[in-house]
């Protein structure tokens, strides 16, 4: 909803501000950000959901693609940032996009926002409740961060393992010596199709997993980013199981 001056609430009105970070470069496909499921640019999918989610305010759309800057026409929550080359490199770190959203939003609106929420296009299967079940913990339980994540395929107790030294072993050590998968923790696997960050831990604590993390559980089945064909493989083999259309 958008908020007017004229409104009772606009000035106590707390901002949740989206963002869709899509380069025009990527590692692994292609021209990731512009590959189309359904006859739409996954980047097109992300911003479409973010539009029609009652609890984003205002939407933001940082590229450094002309292309991606005119996937979708003009709304009223849709605010376009031409993003500097400096942040569109394979090595440039979230954070640095993310507050450079934040600060270009809160200069032209003049009003801080409260929580941001990321719309990753690489996760074309998130829907509308995903993002409000989301946004609902997180307002109630006040993290610094909130991300969505699924029970992982391999766990570092038992069947991971990493070099140190000479020789491998596990990259976690369990307490015990565990024989089966069923005696180590649980562990989860993050995914895209939702991270909520507060805006004081974005500009205080700086870092990409702050300390007062909460998890969103999403089902493995929709949980896919893409990274790999592989991967675009899995999204249609859902869409078509189910009869799903984005």
């Amino acid at each position: 909803m958008i908020y007017e001056k004229n409104d009772e609430n606009y000035k106590d009105k707390k901002i949740t501000l989206g963002l869709v970070a899509a380069r025009k470069g990527s590692v692994g496909i292609k021209g990731k950000n512009l590959i189309k499921i359904q006859n739409q640019e996954i980047t097109k999918i992300a911003l479409k959901l973010a539009i029609k989610c009652p609890a984003i305010d205002y939407i933001i759309l940082s590229t450094d693609s002309n292309k991606i800057l005119n996937l979708i026409e003009k709304n009223e929550k849709l605010i376009k940032l031409k993003r500097n080359k400096n942040l569109a490199k394979n090595n440039t770190p979230m954070l640095a996009v993310i507050k450079n959203a934040i600060a270009f939003f809160e200069k032209i609106k003049k009003k801080k926002i409260s929580k941001l929420v990321i719309f990753d296009p690489t996760s074309p299967l998130r829907s509308i409740k995903d993002i409000q079940k989301a946004i609902k913990i997180f307002n109630k339980e006040k993290p610094d961060l909130l991300l969505s994540v699924h029970e992982g395929q391999h766990n570092p107790y038992f069947s991971m393992v990493e070099k140190k030294g000479k020789y491998f072993k596990l990259c976690k050590n369990p307490e015990k010596n565990p024989g089966a998968r069923q005696q180590v923790p649980v562990v989860y696997e993050i995914n895209t199709i939702v991270w909520i960050y507060s805006r004081k831990a974005i500009f205080l604590e700086n870092r990409r997993i702050p300390k007062k993390t909460l998890v969103f559980k999403t089902p493995m089945k929709r949980s896919i980013d893409i990274d790999t064909n592989d991967d675009m493989d899995r999204i249609y083999f859902y869409l078509n199981k189910n009869n799903k259309k984005i």
